[in-house]
């Protein structure tokens, strides 16, 4: 079991949508609260430091990485944006 923080950033970027689709999103990153590396919608990505990518759905991405006992949400974004993004978190 870890300890999720979430960033400031994805914070305002939750409010701003609608609230089934902060439910949603919700119950994605509580699922994270046990199994942050787990198979299926998560995927590894290739950067200096280990980060992750969460899909929910087929709207949003939400990136991650773990230190320790702790899972911080950093960025989150739509599909579309996330896929023009990458290789730049590094």
């Amino acid at each position: 079991m870890v300890h999720i923080q979430i960033s400031n950033e994805v914070t305002k970027y939750l409010k701003t949508l609608s609230d089934k689709d902060q439910r949603i999103i919700g119950e994605y990153i509580d699922r994270l609260n046990e199994h942050p590396n787990a198979p299926g919608n998560i995927k590894k990505m290739k950067t200096k430091k280990p980060r992750w990518q969460l899909h929910i759905g087929s709207k949003y991405t939400l990136f991650y990485f773990v230190d320790g006992d702790s899972l911080y949400v950093d960025h989150m974004m739509t599909q579309e944006q996330a896929h023009k993004r990458y290789g730049k978190f590094l």
